[in-house]
């Protein structure tokens, strides 16, 4: 037990890694004025998105992923945000991968590589790690939230009750 806790915890802080390396990606898209995705005329020099609006969108999508992987790091022991997690990083790879492959806005470069191969451990991560670690057990033994809220406040009116008694 206590080496699965070592490893949870060791896994949130490479989730929160990996939202701290998006957050530098946005504040990149901002400073830079420019991201992977944009195109530069090699004869001109210039940037083919002149109002830099692929960098913007960019660095927006990065704060939002960064923000759910946040949550992810600190409500790790919640299936829907973990859920919501796997989904932020399916589909910042498949961002990656088609507009590298597909669409070829973009060379294959360390900044595509890179944030793919940082993404898709994490992804491997999520999906692994909390049903290995069975960290959703207790969700499971029958007992609902409501159930168990409502339990504790009929405890508390009973207690109530004896000490008016008495």
């Amino acid at each position: 037990m206590d080496v699965d806790r070592k490893v949870m915890y060791a896994f949130r802080g490479w989730i929160a890694f990996v939202a701290f390396m998006d957050l530098g990606t946005a504040v990149r898209s901002y400073i830079e004025k420019r991201s992977f995705l944009s195109k530069t005329i090699s004869d001109l020099d210039e940037y083919v998105d002149g109002e830099f609006t692929a960098s913007r969108v960019l660095g927006v999508y990065s704060i939002l992923k960064a923000i759910v992987l946040i949550h992810c790091t600190l409500y790790i022991h919640y299936k829907p945000v973990v859920s919501m997690g796997i989904c932020s990083l399916i589909s910042n790879v498949l961002l990656y991968i088609s507009e590298t492959i597909y669409f070829r806005a973009a060379t294959l470069n360390f900044y595509v590589v890179f944030p793919c191969i940082l993404n898709a451990v994490t992804l491997a991560g999520l999906l692994y790690l909390p049903n290995s670690l069975k960290i959703w057990e207790y969700q499971d033994q029958g007992e609902d939230e409501d159930e168990m809220k409502s339990g504790m406040f009929r405890r508390k009116r009973n207690v109530r009750k004896r000490d008016k008694i008495n």
